[in-house]
């Protein structure tokens, strides 16, 4: 299923031009910079909220500790 969005025509002109350049339909270009988009988004938030844990000394503090308990389920016990 598809549906119209409106975009100005500087845009539409970009992924026209990509479209031609690499042989693939605007769609899926489109589709792949909303994912390209919410992928950066998640990983923006990600970043703001271990920047938030470091700056709570305490709580950084447990993640540390924890880090250091796991760390030995970590190892390969592989033969």
């Amino acid at each position: 299923m598809s549906t119209t969005i409106r975009v100005s025509e500087r845009t539409h002109d970009r992924f026209a031009t990509m479209a031609q350049t690499t042989g693939r339909p605007m769609t899926q270009l489109v589709d792949d910079a909303a994912d390209a988009l919410e992928r950066r988004m998640f990983f923006d938030q990600l970043s703001a909220r271990y920047g938030a844990l470091r700056a709570d000394a305490s709580a950084w503090s447990e993640v540390e500790t924890e880090r250091t308990v796991e760390s030995g389920a970590l190892q390969d016990r592989s033969p």
